[in-house]
Parts: structure tokens; sequence; C-alpha cells
């Protein structure tokens, strides 16, 4: 299949649904007979969190760090899990699970619970990877203990303010699992169609946690490729360039020899540039997509 967009190829985030069946679709692929069970069950468990419905805690309120993040980590995950397998470089079951529960689960930590009166869960930037382990630990405990482990030790690798070497790993494939999920964390939200009007929402969740030292909206967007560089020497570097495996993936899904994360990330550098070569006053009109800035707008009138 050939693809004008390469939006178009990494497929429809928005829908869990299309997601968990993608993921479930790719995973029994390279892995035949492969026990989806856990997976299913933590969608189910994500399902209930974020809607309200488990007892004990709020509906997601964060509109950065929401459920259309969280599918397009997952998905990037069990693609760059494909990619190690086809690299030579495949996880065992165990290992897989603990990949793609930790992508699910990677930003659980932005939910409140009932006893936190105040905010959207955004205050939480710097502690939410803690939360999230602590939530696992909370809600998977019918997982084999070693499961569990490596799936906080996954959780664990996606706080990006820090080195990977302080998480230890027990084997390579541990770290493996980690590393993937880490890379499709970052990969996955700058590769959206929507990055930069979502961008929007994320400057509102750095006010309110009181970090990044945006003074405003614009500040932020200025950041941004600066904010990639940094990004991308993380991936090479830290991360042992995990994501060259994705180009694998589509070969093979796709018969083509592309990176469509890339290549999508590139064109919402691109587009930037020409956003930010714009006055600001004006900047806010070229971002089109999704309803972003007139939900924005809308909240900025309710305030």
């Amino acid at each position: 299949m050939t693809y004008d967009s390469p939006f178009t190829a990494l497929g429809n985030t928005r829908d869990t649904g299309e997601v968990e069946a993608e993921v479930a679709r790719i995973v029994l692929g390279f892995a035949p007979g492969h026990d989806l069970t856990p997976i299913a069950d933590t969608f189910r468990l994500l399902d209930r969190a974020f809607d309200g419905q488990l007892p004990g805690y709020q509906k997601l309120k964060t509109l950065y760090h929401n459920r259309t993040h969280t599918n397009e980590v997952v998905l990037c995950a069990a693609r760059m899990l494909h990619g190690l397998h086809l690299a030579g470089q495949g996880l065992d079951a165990d290992h897989i699970d603990a990949a793609l529960i930790g992508a699910l689960l990677h930003d659980v930590g932005y939910l409140m619970n009932d006893e936190e009166a105040s905010g959207t869960g955004a205050q939480f930037t710097s502690s939410h990877v803690l939360r999230g382990v602590d939530f696992a630990r909370r809600h998977l405990s019918a997982l084999p203990p070693d499961l569990l482990e490596t799936t906080t030790k996954v959780i664990l690798l996606t706080d990006h303010r820090k080195h990977p070497d302080w998480v230890k790993f027990d084997n390579p494939q541990q770290q493996r699992a980690a590393f993937a999920t880490a890379t499709a964390d970052l990969i996955g939200q700058m590769a959206n169609r929507e990055y930069l009007e979502r961008l929007l929402f994320l400057y509102f969740e750095f006010e309110e946690a009181q970090m990044g030292g945006f003074g405003n909206v614009h500040e932020l967007l200025e950041g941004t490729s600066g904010f990639y560089r940094m990004t991308k020497a993380r991936l090479d570097q830290d991360l042992h360039g995990l994501s060259a495996h994705l180009k694998k993936h589509f070969g093979q899904e796709q018969d083509a020899d592309r990176d469509f994360y890339m290549e999508s990330i590139d064109r919402n550098l691109d587009y930037l540039e020409r956003v930010v070569r714009t006055e600001r006053e004006h900047r806010l009109e070229f971002l089109k997509r999704g309803g972003v800035v007139e939900q924005v707008m809308d909240m900025k009138g309710r305030s």
C-alpha cells in the first residue's frame, strides 16, 4: 500500500478499539500464539480509570497526556517490538507484555484520586512516573511478580529527565523492553498529526505544574525545535538508537523502505518553522487541526 501522507500510515490513535486491534495483530504476527490476555486486561483497566469508573479515582483531566497519547505510545511500542524481532533482537513473552503494559500505564500517574480536590493532574508532572509505578503495583498485583517488576521498570524509564542508567536492569531483554517503550513515548507524540496544535495543551500543563520556564505558548513553540534536537540525542545515544528498527517493521508490513514516524516528525518540524517565522499574533491561524485552538480559546474565555 502506498501512502501520500506518512501521518495516514500511522493510523488513527483517537480510536482505542482500532489501536488495541492493531497492537494485537502486530504481536500475533511476530509472536504467533502469544497470550494477549494481560495486555487486553490492561486496556480494560485503563478504560475504567481514564473514564472515571475505577473506584478511588477521578476521570483523566489532562488534555495533552490523554488517551490519544497513550494509544500512540502503545501502538508505536508494538511496531518497535516487531522491528526488534526482525533484527534478531526479539523479546520473550513476558518482556513483550511488560513493554506494552508499561506503555499503556506510563502516564497513568496523571490520574487524580478522589481526595485530590484541585487541578487537572498536570501538577503531578514531576512525580507522575512514580505515581504510575504505584498504580501498577496496586492494580496489577495479579501479574506474576517478575512481570510486574519488569513493567514498573518500563514505566520508570519514561522519566526522560533522567539518564537511563538510573534504572537497574536484571537482563538485556528487560532493558530492551524498557528502551523500546521509552523510545515510543518520545517518537509517538512528536509524530502525531496534531502535535503542533497539542503543544498548546502542553503549555497549560507546564503552567499548572510550574515547569518549563515558558512565559507564553509562543516561547514553547519557538523552543520545540531545540527540544527535538535534545530528544534526538537521547534516542540515538541514551536509548541505543532503537528507533531505527521501525523501518524494518514498515518494510515488512507495508513493503516500504520508509520510517513513517520520522517522516511525520520531519513534516511537523518543517511546518513549525513556518509557524514561528510568522508574527506571533497570527501564529494560531496556522494551527487548524483537531479544533485545539478553539478549545484553548474557550478555556481562556472561561478562566
